[in-house]
């Protein structure tokens, strides 16, 4: 990674020569800048969130990707370090470590926003999107880094009583800027080289068995009622598609179209439908496996199920077994 130096930087007070800011060139070549509705359900007790279609936030894409990202950010700094001790004769010996580690301790901690960023807009289409969030993150990485550079800067020569202040200065941030997007680019290159951000386009749609399994009883033979306020809705359990979460009541939605309520919590209609083969698929919804017609995936393990008039439910990676009945055509009761 290049050195971060800039020409805000330079001796404030004391005797002897004064020197400027220098930027360490063997970094260049690098191209990098330098120095989701989900309702839970526990106990009974419910709550409404907002959220994407899976209701489940997209993650920071975990630690495999540090496991590149530290030791570049370091031999970067150190290659930079040698290099101005080379090129810079007479320069104080602790001006280029201050300079290149500093910007690489802040990098370092900034990369969660490249992947929070990819996390909300993978590189799929729509592409107006993804610039959309994509361009003011990068913003932010390279604000947050020239901040972060001067924190550490700054604070070490008073911790250290060294003869030395980072100015931030604007050109200082368009300096750093410039190099802090080709930083943020390569920093998600190395967060999509392990699966974060792709998206679902990579992956085959999975189609649900059109011939379901056996269960405990015909669907057709079972019948459920619903307290829809003052009324009792009698309905076969084979009509409902699917079951979800409404702060504290549950929505039906059957296949007729209509969407009557009750006053319950989800995981008292899982106990008494999951027999009928209703499925846990998310925290705020059951889905009738008779209905199920596709899945899609959508990235970091989730799915959409198609029901069979066409809506989307979601399956989350929270719940495997749900995942690997639909697969096989099994459900257990």
């Amino acid at each position: 990674m290049s050195s971060s130096s800039s020409s805000s930087e330079k001796r404030e007070t004391g005797a002897g020569p004064r020197f400027w800011p220098w930027r360490a060139q063997a970094g260049k070549a690098a191209g990098m800048g330098g120095t989701g509705p989900d309702t839970g359900v526990t106990d009974g007790m419910m709550a409404v969130t907002s959220g994407g279609t899976n209701g489940e936030s997209p993650g920071l894409g975990g630690f495999r990707p540090y496991l590149v990202l530290v030791p570049l950010t370091l031999l970067f700094a150190l290659v930079n370090t040698m290099s101005a001790w080379d090129d810079r004769d007479g320069w104080p010996f602790w001006l280029p470590i201050l300079t290149e580690f500093s910007s690489a301790v802040s990098i370092l901690c900034l990369c969660w926003v490249p992947a929070w960023a990819l996390g909300r807009a993978p590189l799929t289409p729509p592409w107006g999107r993804v610039l959309l969030l994509h361009l003011p993150a990068a913003l932010l990485f390279s604000l947050l880094h020239s901040a972060g550079m001067a924190l550490l800067r700054n604070g070490a020569g008073v911790l250290f009583d060294l003869d030395y202040r980072f100015n931030l200065t604007a050109g200082v941030l368009v300096y750093e800027g410039r190099k802090d997007v080709m930083t943020y680019v390569v920093v998600c290159g190395i967060f999509l080289l392990f699966g974060h951000g792709r998206g679902h386009k990579a992956q085959s749609p999975i189609q649900a068995p059109e011939t379901p399994m056996p269960i405990s009883a015909p669907p057709s033979a079972a019948q459920f009622d619903i307290r829809d306020g003052a009324r009792l809705l009698r309905v076969a359990v084979a009509d409902i598609q699917a079951v979800r979460s409404a702060g504290n009541y549950v929505e039906f939605l059957l296949a007729d179209g209509r969407q009557p309520l009750m006053r319950a919590t989800l995981t008292q209609l899982t106990e008494e439908l999951s027999t009928h083969g209703l499925l846990r698929t998310h925290r705020s919804w059951l889905v009738n496996r008779a209905h199920v017609r596709g899945l899609e995936p959508e990235g970091s393990g989730d799915y959409a199920i198609t029901l069979s008039d066409g809506s989307k439910a979601p399956l989350s990676r929270r719940f495997p077994d749900a995942l690997e009945n639909l697969r096989k055509g099994k459900f257990s009761g």
